[in-house]
């Protein structure tokens, strides 16, 4: 157990064992008491779960099998230059909120407009302050129109080119506590990297996914009655549509249905683009410098 009064070495180990049956830590667990002295640095000590759970490890402390946490530590300290680069990359869970809530009246217009490619498959991504769309099915004048379309949504451009920034910051900010900031020349290869990194179509699907609750149950419901799916394929305007009331439907609590995976009531309440239920300190898009982690830059979406 972790207690504020003790200073406490972590063992990686002891961090990456999942928990037993019972909820218990599955063995072996090493963590392993210093002297009651000084206090553990609780946010060190979130810098550091997250990064376990998402393969990240500053360089200066990759290879090491245990973590001195207690306020002032070395290993404390250098944890805490790397919160800003993970605070920075977890606000596009909520930058993808208002591109999805921004595209809702683009693809509303689409289907009023051109009722023809409602059900068409396309994603779109960043490109250099813009919006470029991609299909492998629309035809090239069918696709310019629409990613004129969502172009002419200055809040959708605001918060694509938000998104993005926030995804080039936490990569730059990670570098900056590494002690090799960018120059400019690497920005601008790190925000073309950017660019195209991230298909938001296919986001929204996997975020929806990720709600796991509503997925297990076919028979959750919202207070209207309207059937519940974050399942649902997201790639075409009617899909998105779709998936945004559930979505909200959700985000308003979900009406009581007894299942064989137990009863739900409306007090429950998710977040599709904020909770990830199925793994809740998953990175959704770990952008960061290569040497962060053995794997490199994990492209998610």
């Amino acid at each position: 157990m972790l207690a504020g009064d003790q200073n406490l070495s972590l063992s990686r180990t002891a961090l990456a064992q999942p928990a037993a049956q019972d909820g218990t830590a599955a063995s072996p667990v090493t963590i392993s008491k210093v002297q009651p002295a000084t206090p553990i640095d609780t946010e060190a000590l979130g810098v550091l779960l997250r990064m376990s759970s998402n393969d990240l490890m500053p360089a200066a402390l990759q290879g090491q099998t245990s973590f001195n946490l207690s306020q002032g530590s070395a290993d404390a300290t250098t944890l805490d230059k790397y919160r800003q680069a993970l605070d920075t990359n977890s606000r596009t869970d909520a930058d993808a909120q208002a591109v999805a809530t921004a595209l809702v009246t683009s693809l509303r217009q689409l289907i009023l407009q051109r009722p023809d490619l409602a059900n068409a498959q396309f994603d779109f991504q960043s490109d250099n302050g813009t919006i470029k769309v991609t299909s492998n099915s629309l035809s090239n004048s069918d696709r310019t129109w629409l990613q004129n379309l969502l172009n002419g949504n200055d809040a959708l451009v605001q918060a694509v080119n938000t998104f993005r920034s926030d995804l080039v910051g936490g990569y730059s900010a990670w570098a900056a506590a590494d002690g090799q900031p960018l120059d400019a020349t690497q920005s601008a290869a790190v925000s073309k990297q950017a660019d195209g990194l991230v298909n938001f179509m296919q986001l929204f699907g996997q975020m929806g996914a990720s709600t796991d609750i509503p997925n297990q149950d076919p028979n959750v419901y919202a207070f209207d009655g309207a059937k519940i799916n974050l399942t649902q394929n997201a790639g075409s305007a009617v899909g998105f549509l779709s998936l945004m009331q559930s979505a909200q439907a959700v985000a308003n609590g979900l009406d009581y249905t007894t299942t064989p995976n137990g009863t739900y009531y409306g007090v429950d309440r998710f977040n599709i683009f904020e909770q990830n239920l199925s793994a809740p300190m998953s990175i959704r898009i770990p952008f960061f410098p290569p040497g962060a982690t053995s794997l490199g830059v994990h492209e998610t979406a």
